[in-house]
């Protein structure tokens, strides 16, 4: 009987750490992480360290992005509402990396370019009510962009 108890305890414990985990097990190699000196960071695959974009439609219908390149990890996942889409981990940073790969803001271009790069390669649809974007670049610079459609 304790014997059963253990084991079931020990793979609840199991389980639970599986649900629910947003973390990249196989990153691109270069992405630069948070925190990196810049001499690396110019070779990087990305131009930034975080991106967070929250794209709305009516009827709240959404694009989300989360990524993280951080020291203890990265995360990333994936959500469109209009391709039916929720990705998480590996697979948020297949459909992910070759987007962030063709973008090519950094902390210095104009945000207007940055919000339009983006609409771009995220094929953002013409009917958006609101855009909201948040980047870290890896020098530490924390941008945040926005545009709402006026109807």
């Amino acid at each position: 009987m304790k014997l059963k108890l253990i084991i079931s305890a020990f793979l609840s414990v199991l389980l639970l750490t599986a649900c629910n985990n947003d973390k990249v097990e196989n990153p691109p190699e270069n992405a630069p992480a948070e925190n990196q000196n810049n001499e690396t960071s110019n070779e990087a695959a990305f131009n930034f360290t975080n991106f967070d974009l929250e794209v709305e439609y009516k009827d709240n219908i959404t694009i989300d992005v989360d990524y993280e390149n951080e020291k203890n990890g990265m995360e990333a996942a994936y959500q469109d509402d209009l391709a039916d889409q929720n990705l998480t981990s590996d697979e948020a940073m297949e459909k992910l990396t070759p987007i962030f790969e063709g973008l090519s803001f950094d902390q210095n271009t104009e945000d207007q370019e940055v919000i339009n790069q983006v609409k771009d390669a995220f094929s953002v649809e013409d009917n958006y009510q609101k855009i909201e974007l948040e980047i870290k670049f890896p020098d530490g610079t924390e941008k945040e962009y926005s545009e709402t459609k006026t109807q």
